[in-house]
């Protein structure tokens, strides 16, 4: 059996730096610990950096895309409701709908992760933004 090639120091760096940061948000983030958590955490981030787009999406449109059960991620939603994380408000212009809004706890851990992310991450590179 042949072996396969050594990955290149870079290449190492990334999966290094990927398996210590999974740890902290192990350690850090619990709601990351599950897939349904992992996806609404990201959607939320994603749309909390995206000003033009943030909140105006109902919850339909945040859970689009996922490969989970609209149960399973309306238990993740409550989830993070109950931990502090989100707040659920009835749209203005269609009360049938809701969004999530961010409370500032999620905010703050959304902030202790991106500075996570730039500390592992420097270990191993150079990092400039665009």
């Amino acid at each position: 059996m042949n072996n396969p090639e050594p990955l290149a120091p870079a290449s190492w760096g990334l999966v290094s730096s990927l398996a210590e940061l999974h740890q902290w948000e192990l350690d850090n983030l619990p709601l990351l610990s599950t897939l349904t958590g992992r996806h609404l955490y990201y959607r939320m981030a994603e749309e909390t950096f995206h000003p033009e787009q943030a909140l105006t999406k109902a919850l339909k449109d945040l859970f689009g895309g996922a490969h989970f059960t609209e149960k399973a991620l309306r238990s993740r939603m409550r989830e993070m409701e109950r931990d502090g994380l989100i707040e659920t408000i009835t749209r203005q212009s269609d009360a049938r709908s809701k969004q999530l809004i961010p409370t500032q706890k999620f905010l703050q851990l959304l902030e202790a992760h991106a500075e996570q992310v730039k500390r592992t991450f420097d270990k191993h590179f150079l990092l400039i933004e665009k």
